[in-house]
C-alpha cells in the first residue's frame, strides 16, 4: 500500500490551491459550456426584387429591415426632368402604405421649390405626383426622386407595377421613350417577431 504525504503548513495549502485553480481553468474549454444553441428565431422579412433596367425604377432603399420596406423611386438621369406622375400598385393583402418622403433630385437638395403628393386610393394603388415649381429648368441628375414606406401586413407576394406614367420637361411637354421599371416583393410575417 502506497501512502502520499501531504505538504505541511502553508506550502501545502498553496499547492492545493494551485492544483484546484488549474483544474477549474481547464474545465469546459472549447464548447462554451451550457446547452447547444438552436437555430435563430424566425423574423419578419420583406424581400424586394427589382425588375431591372429603365429610366425610372424601383429599388430597395436604406432602412429596409424586418417588416419595413423603404422603396426608392430612382431616375438614371433624364434630360430636363421637371416633374413626374404615376400610379404604383402593390399587393395590399401583404403590404400597407405607411408614408413617403421626397428625395433630393427634383428639389436639388432643398434649393428648388417642389410640390409632392401621394395618396393611397384605393388601398393598393398609390397615386403620386412630384414636380418643380416656377419658371426653372429641369434636371438631368440621377438619384432618388422619393422614398415610399410600406409595412408588412401578412405573408404573401406580388408585383409592384407602374401605370398611368408621365414625366415632363420644363416646358410641360411629356418626355417620350422612357421605361418605368417596377419589381416583385415577398413578405414573410412571423407573429410576435419584429
Amino acid at each position: 500500500m502506497r501512502r502520499t504525504a501531504l505538504l505541511p503548513g502553508r506550502l501545502g495549502t498553496v499547492a492545493l490551491a494551485a492544483i484546484a485553480m488549474s483544474v477549474a481553468a481547464c474545465g469546459g474549454g472549447g464548447g462554451g459550456g451550457g446547452s447547444p444553441t438552436g437555430p435563430p428565431p424566425p423574423v419578419t422579412s420583406i424581400v424586394f426584387t427589382p425588375a431591372g433596367g429603365g429610366n425610372l425604377l424601383l429599388a430597395s432603399g436604406a432602412g429596409t429591415q424586418g417588416a419595413t420596406l423603404m422603396l426608392e423611386v430612382r431616375t438614371t438621369g433624364i434630360q430636363d426632368l421637371y416633374g413626374i406622375a404615376f400610379h404604383l400598385s402593390y399587393p395590399v393583402g401583404a403590404l400597407h402604405f405607411t408614408g413617403a418622403a421626397e428625395g433630393s433630385v427634383l428639389n436639388a437638395g432643398g434649393t428648388m421649390q417642389t410640390a409632392f403628393q401621394i395618396v393611397d386610393s384605393p388601398p393598393g394603388n398609390l397615386v403620386v405626383g412630384l414636380t418643380r415649381l416656377g419658371k426653372v429648368s429641369g434636371t438631368g441628375a440621377a438619384g432618388t426622386l422619393m422614398t415610399i414606406q410600406l409595412t408588412g401586413a401578412a405573408s404573401g407576394s406580388g408585383n409592384l407595377a407602374f401605370s398611368s406614367t408621365l414625366a415632363s420637361d420644363s416646358s410641360g411637354t411629356a418626355i417620350p421613350g422612357l421605361a418605368w421599371s417596377g419589381g416583385a416583393v415577398q413578405v414573410t410575417v412571423v407573429p410576435g417577431a419584429r
